[in-house]
């Protein structure tokens, strides 16, 4: 067998962790994009509401400031309710890049024991064959125990990429914009186009901005339970992986004793 020194391990854990960091580095773009154009198109959806109906109403240039503020207030709940997903993500993200990393190591590890093992039977020293038989069977359940949590935090970070999207539906507008539609009779048509002028500062704040105004008051309070329920799975996630790495270590330990 091939002497395989120290400089050929890091070459193979450097080759494995590249590998694991273009998965990974594909996965965030993934997210980044989904995040990136949720925002967008909400923003672009709320923000173009706005326009149409005021240019129903005639209204742009004098409600332009008021305008601009929902636009800014919606922003703001958006910013608000994605950071908070993108810090989800990015905890999530670091737990499997320890977890990746801890599993590369366990796996050079069983290689280099499973070297000691044949030297070790080689010159039939009983303690040492019965030492590192231990340790390789320890080393390859911790190698499994390690697995599960790179399974399960991949799971979760594909989970947030479908949490974005839920979000993103969650906060659609759904109301119909009051435009009215073009009447075919000329005068109906005349009739309704001057109450339109005559009442059309009342009809914006009325039908455009105060809806606006309580949609985002609503937007807010729904923004804030989201955030709370996030920070509660970023908390909940993060106690579950210290209880696995500690169960990881003491099942190792167990079995190096065995």
């Amino acid at each position: 067998m091939p002497n395989i020194t120290k400089e050929d391990f890091k070459q193979d854990l450097q080759e494995l962790v590249d590998i694991e960091n273009q998965k990974q580095m594909n996965l965030a773009v993934l997210f980044e994009n989904s995040l990136a154009n949720s925002k967008e198109i909400r923003l672009t959806e709320f923000k173009d509401r706005l326009y149409i109906q005021a240019n129903y109403y005639n209204t742009l240039e004098k409600y332009q400031i008021e305008i601009d503020d929902l636009v800014t207030q919606y922003k703001k709940q958006l910013d608000k309710l994605f950071d908070v997903c993108r810090t989800r993500y990015i905890n999530i993200q670091r737990e499997l890049a320890a977890a990746i990393q801890s599993e590369i190591i366990v796996v050079t590890n069983i290689s280099i024991n499973k070297q000691n093992l044949e030297k070790a039977i080689g010159e039939n020293d009983a303690k040492k064959i019965h030492y590192y038989t231990n340790k390789i069977n320890a080393s390859i359940q911790k190698k499994l125990n390690y697995e599960t949590i790179v399974n399960e935090c991949n799971s979760r970070l594909e989970a947030c990429i479908d949490q974005i999207n839920d979000f993103a539906e969650k906060i659609k507008i759904y109301e119909n914009v009051n435009v009215a539609k073009k009447e075919k009779n000329r005068i109906l048509e005349f009739f309704n186009k001057l109450i339109k002028n005559l009442n059309r500062k009342k009809n914006f704040q009325n039908y455009v901005l105060k809806p606006s105004e309580n949609y985002i008051e609503c937007l807010t309070d729904e923004v804030d339970k989201s955030i709370g329920n996030l920070y509660n799975q970023i908390f909940e996630f993060a106690v579950q992986m210290k209880d696995n790495k500690d169960k990881i270590n003491m099942a190792f330990n167990a079995m190096m004793q065995g």
